[in-house]
């Protein structure tokens, strides 16, 4: 009998197909669509993140720039006199407070025959208080001084009498002005209406001459302004009616002693308040304690001591004698302009300089019927050059009390970086 084997195949692999691929591919496919969409929100993300804030910062720019647009445009329309000045404020624009800085970065000063005029770049600066960027921009103004020339005839202007005797000399310029060849005045001495001069055919080069003018007016006729006013312009101060920052108690000094201290230490620094420059041309460069090109306007209130003396030493420039007289001893030296609230008395003596005068003296006797009285070896002489190099040294300071004016719009406009 015979037995039945049996024994198995081997099964064939199944056909490969598409059936069970379906998942995968739609698993991958959602996978790169989320990739691409989250690659798109990311990116419209970051690019609207990015957009904002350049958009946000523009806007800062832009408000900066018309805030500080804005300030110089309102500082130009306002009234004061000094519409620009160096420091900081604080400006609002749109709801936003900016603060402004501002600096002087150069200022030129041309003096003419009329007056002075000045021009002035400053750099101007808006930031935003709290955040944001902040701008800067140039901007230029010009002062101008009008009619900024001291109005005299002659070498010695008074409002009252006149008396010169001894050897002394008022000249109209006519010969030895010294370091200078110009024109001389119309007179030697001029006075105002109903006053007299007295002197000698020796003491005078040059007519006299009694004007309409009289004493009341003469201040406006040769000045234009009160001499108050004008001293407030002067680089060197003694007395009650200034104030001086640099002393405690915020007054400047009493004239000290009624007599100018006759020392050489006193005239050797350019900020001593006794150096009022060297005449060079009448000094001589070996006696200038430094400073021969230096001219100063020196003011003093003589209210509390009545009168002012000078004996020795020399200045040059304008020297103004407010509420009180002037009188000048021995061998004083001085070119350029003196204005005397009230009298003059000059009483030069033979020695280094005979009590020189070179330029031009006015006394405008104030309150006072005193004549005027100029005695010994003194000498008043009109210097046209002196009187010049005066007024050019007054104007350089009355300059920058005139307005400022807003030449041109902002220019060279710069971002700041923070």
């Amino acid at each position: 009998m015979s037995r039945l084997r049996i024994v198995a195949g081997r099964l064939a692999p199944a056909p490969l197909g598409d059936r069970g691929i379906a998942l995968p591919l739609a698993l991958l496919g959602l996978l790169a669509v989320t990739l691409l969409v989250t690659t798109v929100l990311l990116t419209s993300g970051t690019e609207f993140a990015v957009s904002a804030s350049q958009r946000d910062a523009d806007r800062s720019l832009y408000n900066a720039n018309a805030a500080l647009e804005s300030y110089v445009a309102r500082q130009g329309a306002s009234a004061a006199a000094n519409k620009y000045v160096e420091g900081t404020d604080v400006s609002a624009f749109g709801g936003t407070n900016y603060n402004m800085s501002l600096a002087r970065l150069v200022r030129t000063v041309t003096l003419n025959p009329s007056g002075a005029s000045s021009l002035e770049t400053w750099s101007v600066t808006a930031v935003p208080a709290a955040r944001g960027r902040g701008v800067g921009a140039l901007i230029r103004v010009n002062r101008t001084l009008s009619n900024g020339r001291i109005s005299v005839n002659a070498g010695f202007t008074s409002g009252g009498n006149v008396s010169i005797g001894g050897s002394s000399e008022v000249s109209n310029g006519t010969t030895g002005q010294v370091g200078c060849d110009s024109a001389a005045a119309p007179y030697s001495v001029e006075v105002s209406a109903g006053s007299s001069v007295s002197a000698g055919s020796n003491n005078l080069e040059g007519t006299t001459h009694v004007s309409t003018t009289t004493k009341q007016n003469l201040m406006t006729s040769v000045l234009g302004v009160p001499l108050d006013t004008l001293a407030m312009n002067a680089q060197i101060k003694f007395g009650p009616m200034f104030k001086c920052p640099g002393f405690t108690n915020q007054v400047c000094p009493e004239w000290p002693n009624n007599v100018r201290p006759n020392d050489d230490n006193s005239l050797t620094t350019a900020d001593s308040v006794f150096n009022w420059g060297c005449p060079a041309a009448d000094v001589g460069l070996s006696n200038c304690h430094g400073g021969q090109d230096r001219f100063v306007v020196v003011g003093i209130d003589a209210r509390n001591i009545g009168s002012v003396k000078l004996n020795g030493d020399w200045g040059q420039g304008i020297l103004m004698v407010m509420h009180g007289s002037l009188e000048i001893q021995g061998n004083f030296i001085f070119r350029g302009i003196i204005l005397v609230d009230q009298d003059l008395k000059v009483t030069g003596t033979q020695g280094r300089f005979d009590g020189k005068l070179e330029g031009t003296v006015v006394a405008f006797g104030e309150n006072s019927q005193v004549t005027d009285d100029v005695r010994g070896n003194a000498v008043i002489r009109y210097n046209r050059c002196s009187v010049n190099d005066a007024q050019n040294a007054l104007n350089r300071n009355r300059i920058d009390q005139m307005p400022q004016n807003l030449q041109q719009a902002t220019f060279a406009w710069y971002e700041l970086v923070r």
